[in-house]
């Protein structure tokens, strides 16, 4: 049987032209080489060398063989680097969701069970995208605000969102024990540019407010530790908080509060059901907070 390594010997020899400097330069005997080579004549039935007395060259079945050899093994070559980026591409798993914190969430998940896979992380601000998004398998799993009732995908509940205002202490509202919208709006309040549904959110809770947004989560966090004004955090952001002079005051309002669900298509079901048993029992303090931008 023809083996590949007899081919790049073959190769090799075409190369350095004589048996010697060949078996130098694969680190092999002559005497081990030159029975490498015998066994492919034999293979092949033909004669690949001139033998002499002083010297063994390539005749010319020994010269088609090398261009064949060559073709043969840039074949193979080819053929593993597309192996392998196709094996890559079915290992990447591409999240996509409406809010940061089950982007987090997954995301962690994800990372648990498939410790070889690529994971990207996309933020939407509508669910449309989403949805579009996994039928054309731009996501392979994404989080919504509601379940999904369609039989060709499976869904599941992760985890509720509820919003919190954070002020510094000695701020007119800190008396208060639970916020409404009307209660926050008119403040100038520090936002996160990218946070997904909750960036419309705010705006219907607090239409009349200014909202002082920043692109760069740690300018954000400097903000928040320094400036006299309010911020949002959450019950997720909770467990990320930095600052220790603030008081944290849940917001009632039904826009303030989100259940997420995990939405996937049905043919993928075996693959991420044990997703379910992870995010539904998250310790946050283990999740990494990462930095998000929104498309």
């Amino acid at each position: 049987m023809i083996e590949f390594n007899q081919l790049e010997q073959l190769i090799v020899i075409d190369e350095c032209h004589t048996i010697s400097r060949a078996a130098e330069q694969l680190a092999l005997s002559q005497p081990a080489l030159t029975r490498s080579m015998q066994r492919l004549e034999a293979d092949l039935q033909v004669q690949l060398f001139d033998r002499t007395k002083n010297s063994v060259t390539l005749n010319e079945n020994g010269k088609l063989a090398v261009k064949h050899a060559k073709k043969l093994c840039a074949s193979r070559d080819s053929m593993v680097a597309e192996l392998q980026q196709f094996d890559q591409y079915n290992r990447r798993i591409t999240i996509g969701c409406i809010a940061p914190a089950p982007l987090w969430g997954l995301n962690y998940g994800l990372t648990q069970l498939f410790k070889s896979s690529v994971i990207a992380c996309d933020l939407k601000y509508t669910e449309d995208d989403l949805i579009n998004g996994l039928e054309n398998n731009t996501y392979s799993i994404i989080a919504l605000t509601h379940p999904l009732d369609d039989p060709h995908y499976r869904c599941f509940p992760m985890f509720d969102e509820q919003l919190y205002l954070s002020v510094p202490a000695g701020h007119p509202l800190t008396h208060y024990h639970q916020l409404t919208g009307k209660d926050i709006d008119g403040q100038s309040v520090l936002l996160l540019s990218h946070i997904g549904f909750w960036n419309d959110a705010t705006k219907q809770m607090i239409p009349h407010s200014h909202l002082l947004y920043q692109d760069d989560a740690s300018t954000l966090e400097e903000l928040i530790r320094f400036a006299n004004l309010p911020s949002f955090r959450s019950t997720i952001t909770l467990h990320n908080k930095t600052e220790d002079n603030r008081i944290y005051i849940p917001i009632v309002d039904p826009l303030a509060k989100a259940t997420f669900f995990a939405v996937y298509k049905k043919e993928n079901d075996r693959l991420y059901r044990p997703l379910r048993k992870i995010v539904q029992t998250l310790n946050w303090d283990d999740v990494d907070f990462i930095p998000l931008s929104q498309s």
